[in-house]
C-alpha cells in the first residue's frame, strides 16, 4: 500500500510540472482533466490509507493547487508576452 502510494505521488508531482510549466487555459476541457487527475489521485490515496474523508479533502487540495498554479501561470506568461 505503500508503494502505491509513493508511485502515485510521484506522478501527481510530474503531472502537476507538466501542468505548471505549460499553464492552463481554463476555458478548455483539457485542463480541466488536470483537475480531474488531481482530485481522483487524492481519493484513491485516501481509500488505500483508510481514510476515506481524508482522501476526498486530499483531491480537492490537488486539484485546487494544480488549477490555481497553471491558471496564474498562464496569466504571468500573457501579461509579459
Amino acid at each position: 500500500m505503500e508503494t502505491m502510494v509513493i508511485i502515485i505521488l510521484i506522478l501527481n508531482i510530474i503531472v502537476y510540472g507538466i501542468g505548471t510549466f505549460k499553464g492552463l487555459d481554463l476555458r478548455k476541457w483539457s485542463s480541466w482533466l488536470y483537475g480531474i487527475y488531481g482530485f481522483l489521485s487524492g481519493l484513491i490515496i485516501g481509500f488505500l490509507t483508510g481514510n476515506a474523508s481524508g482522501g476526498v479533502t486530499l483531491g480537492l487540495l490537488f486539484a485546487f493547487v494544480v488549477m490555481y498554479s497553471g491558471a496564474m501561470v498562464r496569466l504571468h506568461r500573457q501579461r509579459f508576452e
